[in-house]
Parts: C-alpha cells; sequence; structure tokens
C-alpha cells in the first residue's frame, strides 16, 4: 500500500538497456533470453518496496519527434540497432507491466522524455509529488521541489538520486539551465555535436557566468577568451539546435488518468503464473512462496507440457560433392527448410553468405559462398528450389526468390515463410527477425499460445546467431505448429493467397529498376539550391531579421513574438509544424514561404542529392527496396530510397519524378491507378444503397456527396467550393476525422464542419452505422479486419487516456477499407504477373504507390498491356460496386498521360 501522494514514473527503455548490458547472458531452459526482462523485474520490484507510490506510470519511446531531426539531423544516428537477444524481451517487459497492472503511455514520433515530463508537469499542477526512474541524466532539468530523479549509475543496484541541490553539486547549475549547458558541450551518447572546443568545464562557467545561451551569445563581446568567443560566434546556431533538441516536452496531448494509474498490488498468482513461465525461480519464491513449487510443472489452460528444443549434429560443407550430396538428400525428403545467411539481405546482396538446409529432424548442414559459387552446387541448387517437390519452409521468400532468380531459377513448393507468416500473425512487429520468426511471441489476438507445445520449437531461435544450421533445423520443426496457429486465427488467405505469392513478385520488382536522367537531376539539384537560397533571403526580408530557420525556437520567437502571428505558447515553446504553418500560410506570406523551404530543402536531401549515390554502378539503375510488410495496414513501403513519398501535386516532387525513366531504352512507363478506390470498399462494407447505385451509374461521388447532403436538384449545378468539402468529409471519414479535423481540412469553421458532418451521417446511415459496429466489435475482440482476413490489433480502444483512445479509434475506422485496398493491390500485382508469364508479355512490373502501379512496357504493347493490366486489376477482387483503373503512358514517371480506350 501507498504511504504517501507520489507518482512514479518509469523510463522503461533505459532500464531495460541498462538491465540487458549490465547483466551477464541469461535465458531459459528453451534457450529464450531473458536477462533484460529479469533485471527491469529486479529494479521495479525495488522501486515500488522503497517508493511506495500512490500512482505508477511506465513511459516507452515511440520514436523521435520529426522537429528534433529537423534541428540536428544526426541526433541519435549514430545508436547501434537494438541487439538480437534485446529485442524481444521487450514484450516480455511489456508483460511484466502489465502483470503489475502498471499503465503504458506512449505517442507515435515522441520520446519516453517528453511524455515523463508532460505528466510530471501534469502531477506538479495537483500538487503530487514525482519520483522518476531513469538510465541517464537527460531528464534531471525536470528537478525541482516537486520532482525528483533516480538515475542507475551501475549495475542495476548502485542509484543515485537527485533532488535541486544534487543537480547543483554535480554540475554547479540549476536544473533548469541543463539544456543550456548540453547546448554548449553537447552529448556524445545522443550524437549532439555541441560546440567544438567547449567541454564540461568550460560549458559550466558560461552558463553560470551568464545564465543562460541566450545570455551568454547576446555578449559575447564579454566572453574570454576570445577563441572561445569566436567558437560561439560561428556555432552559435548549432548551439541553439542542440539545447532546443535537449530540452524536453511538457505540453504533450497526455490526459491525465490518476485514478486509472492509482497503483495496487498485483495478485501474487498471476505474477506466479508469469514467472514460473519465465523461470524466475528466485522472484517466484518471493512474490508466492506457497506457489513456488509450481516449477516447471504448471500448465496454462491445461496445455501439454512443452517438449524442449534438442539441437542436433549439424555439419559444415567443405565441398561441392558433400554439398551436392546435401542438397539431393533435401530433394529427397517429403519437407525442407531453406534458410539464406544473413537473412533479410537487401536485393544488392548478389551473393549471401551461406544457405542453410535441413531436411529431418536434427539433420542441417551450412553450405558456404565459397561452395555455392560452384556451378554444378548452382545447378543442383536451382532444381532443387524450382521443383514442387519438397515442399519447402523459408525465411524470407522475396530475397530468396531473388537470389534464385540470378541463377536463373524460380522458388516453387514453399508451404510456408516463416517471416511473412509471423508478420501477418502480429503486424504490428514490421518485419521480424529470425529470431522473432522463432521465438514466435504471441500477438494481442494471441496468435500463438507460448505455453502450448509449439512455441518450444519457435524458442529454438534463441542461439542460431551462431549456428545457423540449427535455425533451418528450427524452421522445419515449427512449421506444422505455425500453419496450425494460422488456421486457427483465419489468416491462412492473407499469407497463402496474397503475401506469399507477392514475395517473388516483389522481387521481380526490385530487380528491374529504373534509369536516371543524370543532367536533368543535376539541373534540378541546381536549381533548388537557387530556390532554397531565394526563398531564405524572401523569408529573412519577411522577417525583418536573419534567423537559423531550422530551428523550432528561433522560428517560433520570430513568428509570434516579433511578428505577432497567432500562435500558443507552451513551457516548451511554440509549435512550428506544418499543422501550424499550413493555415498561416492563407493569410501570412511568411508562413507559406516557410513551407515551400522545408519542401525544397527535404526534397533536395532525400532524393536530389542522395539518388546518385544510390544508382546500382553494376546495372547503371536505380532500385528500391520493397518491404511488404512494413506497416500495420498491409501497404507497402520501399526504402534506399524511398520511392512512395515523392510528393506528386508539388512542382519540385514532378520535376524529380521527370528523371525517372524506363530501365530498358526505347520502353515508355505505363501507369495504371485504382479510382477512389478506399471510397468503393466503404461503400461495399458498409453496403450504403445510395453510395453504391452512386458508383455502379459512374457519377462524381463528390458532387454526388454534395448535392445529397445539401438537398441539391439534379440538373442544378454544384460549385466548386461545395464539391471540395464533400471532397473532404468523403475521404474524412475513412480517417475518423472530427469537425475540428474537417474545419482544417477544408478551410471551414469548426460549426460548418460540425452541421456537414451531422447532415453526411444522416443522409448515409448505413456508414454511421457500419462506424459504430466496426468500433464495438474492434472493443470486444481488440481487433478490425480487411476483407480478406488480415487483421489489425488495437489494444489502445481500451486506454485509459482519451488521445491514445481517440487515436485507436480513427484506425479502427480506417484500417478495414485502406487494409482492403493494399490487399487488393497486393492482389493485382500477382495477377499481372502471372497474366504476363502466361501471354509472355514483355512488359515488366517497376514500381507501386498505394494505389498505383508501374509498368515498364516496349512502346509498340502500351495499347495492348495497358488494357490487359486494366482487365486483370478490375477483377482481382469483388466487389458490390465496379472497380475502375485508369492508366497513363508516357516516356518518363512524370509525363504520363491518361489513355482512356475503353
Amino acid at each position: 500500500m501507498a504511504d504517501k501522494t507520489e507518482l512514479l514514473l518509469i523510463d522503461v527503455y533505459s532500464l531495460v538497456y541498462r538491465a540487458f548490458f549490465a547483466l551477464p547472458p541469461l535465458s531459459t531452459s528453451s534457450g529464450r533470453p531473458v536477462n533484460a526482462a529479469y533485471g527491469f523485474q529486479r529494479m521495479l520490484n525495488r522501486f515500488l518496496r522503497e517508493e511506495r507510490p500512490s500512482h505508477v506510470v511506465a513511459c516507452f519511446d515511440a520514436g523521435i519527434p520529426p522537429e528534433r531531426l529537423a534541428a540536428v539531423p544526426e541526433y541519435k544516428a549514430q545508436r547501434p540497432d537494438t541487439p538480437d537477444d534485446l529485442r524481444p524481451q521487450f514484450e516480455l517487459v511489456r508483460r511484466i507491466l502489465q502483470g503489475y497492472g502498471i499503465p503504458i503511455v506512449e505517442i507515435e514520433d515522441e520520446e519516453a522524455d517528453d511524455c515523463i515530463a508532460t505528466i510530471a508537469t501534469l502531477a506538479r499542477e495537483q500538487q503530487l509529488d514525482t519520483v522518476v526512474v531513469s538510465g541517464d541524466l537527460d531528464l534531471l532539468q525536470l528537478v525541482d521541489r516537486h520532482c525528483t530523479i533516480v538515475v542507475t549509475k551501475r549495475g542495476i543496484t548502485d542509484l543515485v538520486r537527485y533532488d535541486e541541490a544534487a543537480v547543483r553539486e554535480r554540475y554547479g547549475l540549476s536544473p533548469e539551465q541543463l539544456p543550456d549547458y548540453r547546448g554548449l558541450k553537447g552529448d556524445p551518447s545522443d550524437n549532439l555535436p555541441g560546440v567544438p572546443g567547449i567541454g564540461e568545464k568550460t560549458a559550466t562557467k558560461l552558463i553560470a557566468e551568464f545564465g543562460s545561451l541566450d545570455a551568454l551569445l547576446a555578449n559575447l563581446d564579454a566572453v574570454t577568451p576570445k577563441r572561445i568567443a569566436e567558437l560561439l560566434r560561428t556555432h552559435a546556431d548549432k548551439a541553439r539546435a542542440c539545447r532546443a533538441v535537449s530540452t524536453a516536452k511538457r505540453d504533450l496531448a497526455i490526459a491525465p488518468d490518476w485514478e486509472g494509474w492509482r497503483y495496487q498490488a498485483p495478485s501474487p498468482e498471476k505474477l506466479a503464473t508469469l514467472f514460473n513461465e519465465l523461470e524466475f525461480k528466485s522472484l517466484l519464491s518471493q512474490v508466492a512462496p506457497a506457489l513456488a513449487s509450481m516449477g516447471e510443472s504448471t500448465q496454462a489452460d491445461g496445455a501439454e507440457a512443452p517438449a524442449p528444443f534438442e539441437p542436433g549434429t549439424y555439419a559444415l560443407i567443405e565441398d561441392a560433392a558433400a554439398a551436392v550430396r546435401a542438397i539431393e538428400s533435401a530433394r529427397a525428403a517429403p519437407r525442407a527448410a531453406a534458410l539464406l545467411v544473413p537473412a533479410l539481405a537487401s536485393w544488392r546482396t548478389q551473393t549471401p553468405a551461406a544457405l542453410a538446409l535441413s531436411w529431418a529432424e536434427r539433420a542441417a548442414v551450412l553450405i558456404p559462398a565459397s561452395v555455392l559459387a560452384d556451378a554444378t552446387v548452382r545447378e543442383r541448387l536451382a532444381s532443387f528450389l524450382g521443383s514442387t517437390t519438397p515442399s519447402k519452409i523459408v525465411y524470407d521468400l522475396k530475397n530468396l526468390s531473388g537470389w534464385a532468380a540470378r541463377m536463373g531459377a524460380s522458388v516453387e513448393g514453399v508451404v510456408l515463410d516463416a517471416m511473412l507468416a509471423t508478420a501477418v500473425a502480429d503486424p504490428a512487429r514490421g518485419e521480424p527477425t529470425l529470431e522473432q520468426a522463432l521465438t514466435g511471441t504471441p500477438g494481442a489476438g494471441g496468435a500463438l499460445e507460448e505455453r502450448a507445445k509449439a512455441a518450444t520449437l519457435f524458442e529454438a531461435g534463441a542461439e542460431v546467431k551462431a549456428e545457423w544450421s540449427q535455425g533451418a533445423d528450427a524452421l522445419l520443426r515449427a512449421a506444422d505448429a505455425r500453419l496450425a496457429s494460422l488456421k486457427r486465427d483465419g489468416l491462412e488467405r492473407v499469407l497463402f493467397e496474397i503475401e506469399q505469392p507477392l514475395a517473388p513478385v516483389l522481387a521481380k520488382m526490385e530487380s528491374v529498376g529504373f534509369r536516371i536522367d543524370r543532367d536533368e537531376l543535376e539541373r534540378i539539384r541546381d536549381s533548388l539550391a537557387r530556390h532554397i537560397d531565394e526563398t531564405t533571403r524572401e523569408i529573412y526580408r519577411l522577417a525583418g531579421t536573419e534567423f537559423n530557420i531550422n530551428s523550432p525556437k528561433a522560428l517560433g520567437a520570430v513568428l509570434f513574438e516579433q511578428l505577432g502571428l497567432p500562435g500558443k505558447k507552451t513551457k516548451s515553446g511554440y509549435a512550428t509544424g506544418a499543422e501550424v504553418l499550413t493555415p498561416l500560410a492563407q493569410e501570412h506570406e511568411i508562413a507559406a514561404r516557410l513551407l515551400q523551404f522545408r519542401e525544397a530543402s527535404k526534397l533536395k536531401s532525400t532524393y536530389v542529392d542522395a539518388l546518385p549515390a544510390l544508382i546500382d554502378p553494376a546495372t547503371g539503375l536505380l532500385h528500391s527496396t520493397f518491404h511488404q510488410i512494413g506497416a500495420a495496414t498491409g501497404r507497402l513501403s520501399s526504402s534506399d530510397p524511398n520511392l512512395q513519398n515523392i510528393p506528386v501535386r508539388s512542382t519540385i516532387g514532378r520535376e524529380i519524378r521527370r528523371t525517372f525513366l524506363p530501365a530498358t531504352s526505347g520502353n515508355v512507363l505505363l501507369a495504371a491507378d485504382y479510382s477512389q478506390i478506399e471510397l468503393r470498399i466503404l461503400a461495399h462494407l458498409s453496403q450504403d444503397e445510395n453510395f453504391i447505385e452512386a458508383f455502379r451509374r459512374g457519377d462524381d461521388i463528390h458532387a454526388f456527396t454534395a448535392r445529397a447532403v445539401f438537398g441539391i436538384p439534379e440538373g442544378e449545378p454544384i460549385s466548386r467550393e461545395l464539391r471540395r468539402r464533400a471532397k473532404a468529409v468523403n475521404f474524412g471519414i475513412l480517417y475518423g476525422i472530427s469537425d475540428f479535423g474537417l474545419a482544417q481540412s477544408a478551410g471551414m469553421s469548426r460549426e460548418e464542419a460540425k452541421q456537414f458532418i451531422a447532415g453526411y451521417l444522416a443522409r448515409f446511415p448505413k456508414i454511421k452505422g457500419y462506424i459504430d459496429d466496426t468500433l464495438e466489435k474492434a472493443r470486444a475482440t481488440g481487433y478490425v479486419s480487411t476483407l480478406w482476413g488480415r487483421r489489425r490489433y488495437l489494444p489502445d480502444l481500451r486506454s485509459r487516456v482519451y488521445p491514445m483512445r481517440a487515436a485507436a479509434e480513427r484506425m479502427a475506422i480506417n484500417a478495414p477499407a485502406q487494409g482492403s485496398a493494399a490487399d487488393l493491390i497486393k492482389l493485382a500485382m500477382i495477377a499481372v504477373d502471372r497474366l504476363f508469364a502466361r501471354e509472355r508479355i514483355r512488359a515488366r512490373l517497376a514500381l507501386q504507390v498505394h494505389d498505383e502501379l508501374i509498368f515498364d512496357v516496349p512502346e509498340d504493347e502500351a495499347s495492348r498491356v495497358g488494357a490487359l493490366v486494366r482487365d486483370a486489376m478490375e477483377h482481382a477482387m469483388a466487389l458490390d460496386v465496379p472497380i475502375v483503373v485508369d492508366f497513363k503512358v508516357g516516356p518518363n514517371w512524370e509525363q504520363v498521360e491518361a489513355v482512356d480506350e475503353r
């Protein structure tokens, strides 16, 4: 029970990392790594025991705020990837917190420090004392008479508590001066450069003497020695940017739930079950001595005791003859597993480090690259992969298919891609590592019961880094359990009809690529540089002063204090993001110029400057890497470069697209685009007769909506403005838009927007009914589904924090339509690929951008290919409304023109 009214805030990621590196490797009897989870649990127990808080909240990092990266692009860029043995333990930590009944707060694209700072500020307003526990010192800026910080000094038991006196004793500065201090000295752990040549002592002396960074920079003539003054003068903007990045935000959209955050001791039985599963025997005896005898015999839901994974005797192949014998053994077996090493290689990996094969339990080999290079081995391997027998279990079919294609082979007979199966079962995971695919941590829908017998097979992947052959063996043994779990959750169609057939299609698409018009790109670079320079000068003219445009703090001061533009100041400064500047741009030229500056700067660095370096010297082409499971909705994404994010409506974006040419000289590009597909799917899902009939008649759906909502008779014209507003609400409904959001996007008052939405839902009651039913079912089940059965889990639908719950509700409304559209275009890609093979068409699919497919086509075949592609795309999925595809043809991506040959 709590001894006093006190809030305990937990910086989860920093503590978990501290525990991982502080403790030696620990794993369960089945090989699952648990040292970080164990260390975190021990620290959590100590904090709860010693602090005895009345309220507890755990905060997670959920990305880096874009404004921090804009201010300091290298911020945290040097940090290594999460260790493979640590990554799966974060899910265990979440389960530990759940076992203790401790709520979690995390906000997309925000760091835990900012969530903690915001909640601590809210607590102070309630006269509630706060203790923050963290693994680093960044949060000492929060210390005041209501807030103390406890930091791990060494290991997980040596702790230091900071109040205001302790901060002054260590730094010689007050807590609120620490961001200024960090702006000067930088921070290597976060890759903040600070001012070159200024270290801790000098930074402390300067801030203590002048009081703040701003006062220091305003009085550089008083700084001695002059060398330091010159450094400050030269790097002042860098210091301000590092300070801005170092300042914790205190105004995130977090609605405090003081009653829901009240801590109550957890059930010993509940903790005992969890600790028994994780084999935390000492903790088990502490929390439930009477239950400690449960030991390893305890089973959840009466499941059979899992059999331990017993590794086999694996061979490293050293010559071609042995490789051929191994391949023939695999060929003769009913089922075999094939695993490329390293896994998740990009298309640029021409030769893998090795290939692991397994064809029977405890039987596997590793064939290194030196042996794979042998012509006979490659021939036998191509024959093995290209045959429908044996049945094959793989990990990452796309890259295996791409590698096989370079040998002139395909990969046939695949009954399971463990990577895709894991992602389908738990879509929030993204691209799972091999270890995650083997451990099979259950998603929100319980896709795999950890206590079930199958789980132990998946857990076998804990040591595959050291022994890849064991990974192939584990893949083979895990297949039946994974297949059973997919069937139980009704996800077979998503995997076997969409994702696995799509993988080789994506491999082909990656290999096609684009030629880049380098001369045009150079012209754009020069033009952009001039545009950025001119826009900068114009911004300075409109501001009446020069300042660091990339600094949110400096920009906020100019816009909202110096120029008096409407803006809201919080304790962390003014918001200067696009959501603030866009409405201001309609009345204030400087805001419009700032948006132009940001777009031009981003496109120049992301594309114009970066594209030449990404061109493959072997092919002379630009190839992107496609991720078929990169988004929870099922949408494709791309990287290196991201070709799905080049703006189509801006002049600069269109100019960049003009540099993309067909890979084959003399060919043209054909772009086939689904028309209003998400609205058509919404009509089908809602079964609203009005919408269905409008689409069947081929009406302008936005004019139809405006006419229906405002009662405008047929024959009377619809104004452009009214149609624009109807379009905004049509698409807004798909995204759970509010009256405030519609007012912002459509340029109307909030009251007008409220009336428009009310009129829309009254006129189309089945859409409202569909939305209500979707939310009700999602709250009950924890997920929503697409037409093909793809799930998106939304645990925040039950969150007590309003912003998180509201965001989950918007996702629940949007995900079925957006996810079904993603399924549709994937099915279309598969259908088109099969069509091209069957008809021996020379065109090739080069790119997918959301609802659009782009093909590299011989010019004399463009008309025929367009007609065939349109037919395949329009019949890839059956809806109660017609599916319409428009296509365009042109010499480059930007100059494609509409073709209507219906």
